[in-house]
């Protein structure tokens, strides 16, 4: 008996200190230390070393020291979670969420219970059937009617095929896209597959594990019954249960090892997840208590180098989604902003950081954010270390070049001052060009008046023939001779009122068209006189209601061709020679018309090569082409039947009178 009751003694005392040892080996979180809910669902850990949480609230991010609930989008119970590298597929009670860059992204409305990755392709264990994650949507796998519309409890790619769990039977595919093999290997619930060895455990609810190899059961592990997951950490079967707490086996030999539950430590009965972080430490979730971390006894990982790692970079104020370790920034993106973490959940609240830009070094602090305002043009390198105590970790760098403005740029001001040199030598060349033509347009104009005054002297000895006064004179001489006194007198006064008018007029850029009528017709009437030749002539005028006072024109236009009508147009004998000259005014011109009966301008040419009348007629059409740009010259013989009837001078000028 007292043997009995030593035996009983020693495993009284032997589960009183594994109690004892496993009390102090627990930590225990809850709403109290943040949480925004003590039901925990799943546990993963980044990159990084922050420990992502699926709650029945919504995700929860934890640094060993903070809960930080993200509940940007979504506050809806999170069941599952899966990381890969720096993307976090959150599946909710609302579907399925893609967490990247401090942002979310909604990928598919199904409540996903897992998520497994297989040759970067992401396939999804839901309430009804398996999906695939494709770009932008979820595409349902059609794989059989026992499973497309089943809830998938777990999904295990292996080289032999693929496992299926649903909450009625355990499947094998030969492939999980497109099957042509698929195979009932258990009808029972399953709620977690694992592969060991050459073995596949297969976790049933309440009958245990079965053990599965070569596609058969050959044999089965009793357990707790209501497993809700089981893990493999450091060759040990992690097994949770809804009400047992949690039981662990050896991995490969399935023996029993030990048991955490209420009974010998502070711990839910309830749970619902377990997870090994980066240092060794295991996180259990429950159904109803919050979360716990179990110390582990191997402590080489507790000393692992410490990691700092970069977060996040802010260019003026704005995340930036993706980065690289050198940046090219514009000129006004000088306002910079650069989070840096460490993660240590053993020791979170004794990590300091140091930071350099280029040659200045911060002094040791916990701040692990810094901003640089303002900072000028040029080349930077930002490196950053942490440490607890005296362990360091090795430093991370960051480089960016900070652009020079536009303005101070070499080639822009290399540029911008042959642009300035050629912008003036183009404005001196425009404003030589432009002096010139004004030079040229004073020197045409200057030749143009030279050429009138010419023009004009010309004209102005070209207006009265020698030969007619010649005449003139001889004609007084014989009439006094003749002792015709009267008509002498006569002749004389008509012939000094002729040249008083031709030398009052040469003083005159412009005469009435009264004046040079009434020259006319004194010159024709002493011609009539003088010459040998008797004619007439008349003087038409068809002014539009304009007296002939009130109309101004050059002096002599008319008199070389009336001149040249008698002495050519009448040179042989002609029936009743005759003389018109009409003056009319249409269109705002004055218009000339000298027209004779006489033998006809071309054919007097051939007869007569009378020097000064063609010098006078060519001065006198040049005068009145000079005019103006629209002044019309023209002379033409008047054909009749085949005959050669006269010559008929016309011309027009701009109309232009006194008032």
């Amino acid at each position: 008996m007292l043997k009995v009751y030593k035996i009983l003694f020693f495993l009284l005392l032997m589960i009183t200190l594994d109690g004892f040892s496993q009390q102090n080996n627990l930590q225990h979180f809850s709403i109290a230390d943040g949480l925004s809910s003590v039901s925990i669902n799943d546990i993963v850990q980044d990159k990084i070393g922050y420990l992502w949480l699926a709650t029945d609230k919504g995700l929860v991010r934890f640094d060993g020291e903070i809960f930080e609930n993200l509940q940007t989008h979504t506050t809806s119970k999170a069941h599952s979670l899966f990381l890969k590298k720096d993307s976090l597929f959150i599946g909710h009670q609302k579907g399925l969420f893609l967490y990247k860059n401090n942002t979310y992204k909604f990928l598919g409305k199904e409540i996903i219970n897992k998520i497994v990755a297989d040759d970067g392709h992401y396939f999804l264990a839901t309430q009804q059937g398996i999906y695939q994650l494709k770009q932008a949507y979820l595409q349902p796998l059609q794989i059989h009617t026992k499973i497309d519309f089943f809830p998938i409890k777990d999904v295990l790619i292996t080289e032999a095929g693929t496992y299926i769990a649903t909450n009625k039977s355990l499947w094998l595919l030969n492939k999980l896209q497109n099957p042509n093999k698929k195979d009932i290997i258990l009808n029972d619930e399953v709620v977690s597959i694992l592969e060991i060895n050459d073995k596949i455990l297969a976790a049933t609810k309440n009958n245990g594990i079965k053990i599965i190899q070569k596609n058969k059961i050959i044999s089965s592990i009793l357990t707790e019954q209501n497993i809700s997951a089981v893990k493999l950490i450091d060759n040990e079967l992690w097994i949770a249960t809804n009400g047992n707490g949690i039981e662990i086996l050896d991995a490969y030999r399935f023996s029993f090892k030990r048991k955490i539950n209420k009974y010998n430590s502070n711990i839910s009965n309830q749970i619902t997840a377990v997870y090994k972080d980066n240092k060794n430490s295991i996180w259990i979730g429950s159904v109803d208590k919050g979360l716990y971390k179990y110390r582990s006894v191997n402590t080489s990982l507790h000393n692992k180098n410490l990691q700092v790692h970069i977060e996040n970079i802010a260019i003026n104020y704005k995340n930036i989604s993706s980065f690289n370790k050198n940046l090219e920034l514009t000129p006004d993106q000088n306002n910079i902003s650069i989070s840096f973490k460490t993660i240590d959940l053993e020791n979170s609240k004794n990590i300091q950081y140091q930071y350099t830009l280029n040659n200045n070094v911060s002094p040791w602090s916990s701040k692990n954010s810094i901003e640089f305002a303002n900072l000028k043009p040029g080349k930077y390198k930002f490196s950053v270390q942490s440490k607890i105590g005296s362990k360091f970790s090795k430093k991370v760098f960051f480089q960016f070049y900070i652009d020079k403005p536009l303005y101070i740029k070499t080639w822009f001001i290399i540029l911008s001052t042959s642009l300035l040199f050629f912008i003036i030598a183009l404005f001196i060349d425009i404003r030589l060009k432009h002096i010139q033509k004004k030079n040229k347009k004073e020197v045409d104009l200057l030749k143009t008046e030279k050429h009138l005054i010419s023009l004009e002297q010309k004209a102005l000895q070209l207006q009265m023939n020698p030969h007619f006064i010649f005449n003139v004179l001889n004609g007084i001489k014989a009439l006094g001779n003749k002792g015709k006194s009267k008509e002498l007198n006569t002749t004389i006064s008509q012939f000094s009122v002729l040249l008083r008018s031709v030398l009052n007029n040469s003083r005159l850029e412009e005469i009435t068209l009264k004046d040079e009528i009434e020259t006319l017709k004194n010159y024709l009437e002493l011609e009539q006189k003088m010459s040998s030749k008797n004619f007439e002539f008349c003087f038409k005028t068809n002014l539009n209601n304009i007296d002939a006072e009130e109309i101004l024109i050059p002096p002599m236009l008319t008199q070389p061709f009336v001149e040249n009508s008698i002495k050519h147009g009448f040179q042989t004998q002609i029936e009743n020679p005759n003389l018109m000259i009409s003056f009319e005014v249409k269109h705002q011109f004055l218009y000339f018309v000298i027209e004779d009966n006489g033998v006809g301008f071309y054919q007097s040419k051939k007869k007569n090569n009378n020097n000064h009348k063609s010098v006078a007629l060519s001065v006198t059409k040049e005068r009145i082409e000079n005019l103006s740009p629209k002044s019309d010259f023209k002379i033409e013989e008047i054909i009749k039947n085949n005959l050669i009837k006269g010559t008929k001078v016309s011309f027009r000028i701009p109309l232009q009178t006194d008032y």
